[in-house]
This record gives C-alpha cells, structure tokens and sequence, in this order.
C-alpha cells in the first residue's frame, strides 16, 4: 500500500472545518473536531476570522493579522501534541519502537470578512463544520445569535457546535421531529455511534392531531417509522438502535435525554411558513444542551451519500 497515494487522498478530500476565535469554547471545539476528523479519515482545517477593515492592523502582517495567525498556530500546536500515539509491535527479541501520533492533516487560515459570511462560503466545500459553544447564559445566547445560529441555519453541511465541557459517555441521541431531515438525522447519529462503540436513542416526536389544522395536514404517527427504524438497523447492523416516542410538549423529555447523552443529532426541521428559521427544539438544544449538537440540513452530506449508494448497490 502507497502511504503517499493515502495521504493524498485525505488531502483532496473536503475537510472538517473549525471556526477559531481564540475562546476556551473554540479550543475544546477544535479538539473534538480533531478527534472527528481522525476518526473519518479526513482533512482538520482550522480558520479565524478578522474582520477586513482597510485598517494597518486588520491587514495582512497588522497586530490583529498576526495574532489571529498566532492563536491557530497555537490550536494547531496543541492538537499535535494531543494525537494518540502509534508504535510498530516489537520485533521478537528486538528493542521496544517509538510511539509516534497518528498522522492528521492540518491546515490554517487567516480569512478577512464578516464571520457569518465566510463560514457559510466555507461550509459548501467542508463534510462538516464545527463551531464552539460558549457556557450557557444570557452572553452565550447572544453570541450564538450573532454567528453560530445563522451559520447553523444556512449552512450546506452539518454543523456541530461543542459546549467547553468534555462528555464522553452515554449514548448518541437522535432527534426526530420531521419527516425528511429526521431520517438523515437518523443515518448520521448511527454512524456516529459506530465510530464511538456505541448506540443510538431515537427520540421520535407524535405530534398527535390538532384541531386546528386540516386532518390530512397533520401527522398521526411518529414522524420516524418502525419500517424506516428497521432500515436504519439493517444499513448499521453493529449499531444497536432504542426508539422513544415523545407524546405532548418534547423539549423536557428532550432536555432529560441530553443529560444523558454524549452528541445529540438532530436535523434542520424548519417550518414551511419560516423556512428562514431554525425549529424550537434545535434552538433549545444548539443553546442549552450540555454535550455537542450536531444538526443535519436538509441536504445529505458525502458520507450520508456514500452509505446510501452502497446501500442501493448491494440491494441490486
């Protein structure tokens, strides 16, 4: 096997993105994302943002330039230094190999603009983008108003956003609540789950019937059937798969799942009337949820992609 051949294709292939500001939030951001990035077998790009005013220090060789260059720097330094390491097995009677980390592809990237606006650009070429969450309260919310919940609406790939908190037990929680995102949701939270030795709950919202809408408007099951259920297992049959259904209001049944759970997925269930805005239960989790939420938009990402061809392949 060429390692060169290896190592090229990792490098043509589009990257895990991490949005850096220099944040407690953006370096545990940027270590999970390594860990993403290592377990996928893709490029980490690392990118900071400063904004492009015809300024000496917001350009290139400026104070602020130079600082944001030195804070990916130091990221990157710092993810290097964290890799798991490897060793050859020693040879019988032979001396003891070195340990060397894991080889990760890692670029960075000083961009000059608006935060939003670049980013949004950036996701249409990355498999996913990965953004820190600062702690909650009122100036976490804010934050999240002003970049990552714009960024989490409009984005072209999935988008994860990592609380400074480190959670690495429990199960990968999977969120339906519509219909067509809710089973890329589904596929994604699997796959996660196999690379993490672990499984996945389905939290299937029944929106039961309102007598306010037209009877063949609304649904009367579970927007994730038992069939879909059963092709999920049968797509990722190492995986093992715990349905819940969530009858009345979700967001406590919700908000009790997530404390125990290690990455919630859930996707990008916006309303035909607003389909500018994220859904209330994505709100309530991209903000207050204490592990790293990963929403799914409504188009699949290249994995998804990957799956569901082999899938149909074997089929024929």
């Amino acid at each position: 096997m060429d390692p060169n051949g290896s190592r090229r294709a990792v490098a043509s292939a589009a990257p895990v993105v991490v949005g850096i500001d220099g944040s407690r939030a953006a370096a545990r951001a940027a270590e999970w994302a390594a860990a993403e990035a290592l377990s996928r077998d893709l490029p980490l790009r690392l990118v900071q943002v400063v904004p492009d005013l015809d300024k000496p220090a917001f350009r290139p060789g400026g104070v602020k330039y130079r600082a944001a260059s030195e804070t990916l720097a130091r990221t990157r330094r710092s993810i290097t230094e964290a890799l798991p390491r490897t060793g050859a097995a020693p040879q019988p009677g032979g001396p003891q190999q070195p340990e060397e980390p894991r080889r990760l592809e890692i670029d960075v990237a000083v961009l000059r603009g608006r935060p939003d606006q670049l980013l949004l650009e950036l996701s249409e070429s990355a498999e996913l983008m990965v953004l820190g969450r600062p702690d909650t309260g009122f100036l976490s919310q804010m934050v999240l108003g002003d970049t990552a919940l714009a960024v989490t609406r409009d984005a072209h790939c999935p988008i994860a956003l990592v609380p400074p908190t480190r959670v690495e037990h429990g199960a990968v929680l999977a969120v339906a609540d519509t219909a067509g995102p809710a089973r890329a949701a589904l596929a994604t939270a699997a796959r996660a789950a196999r690379t993490r030795g672990g499984e996945v709950t389905v939290a299937r919202v029944w929106h039961g019937r309102s007598w306010q809408e037209h009877p063949d408007w609304t649904p009367e099951s579970a927007v994730v059937s038992d069939a879909e259920l059963v092709h999920c297992v049968r797509q990722f049959p190492d995986v093992v798969i715990r349905p819940i259904t969530l009858v009345g209001d979700p967001l406590t049944a919700v908000e009790t799942l997530t404390a125990a759970a290690r990455l919630v997925v859930v996707a990008h269930e916006s309303t035909f009337a607003h389909p500018d805005r994220l859904g209330r239960i994505t709100q309530e989790l991209v903000r207050y949820a204490p592990c790293p939420v990963l929403v799914v938009p409504d188009r699949p990402p290249a994995a998804e992609q990957a799956d569901a061809d082999r899938t149909r392949q074997v089929a024929q």
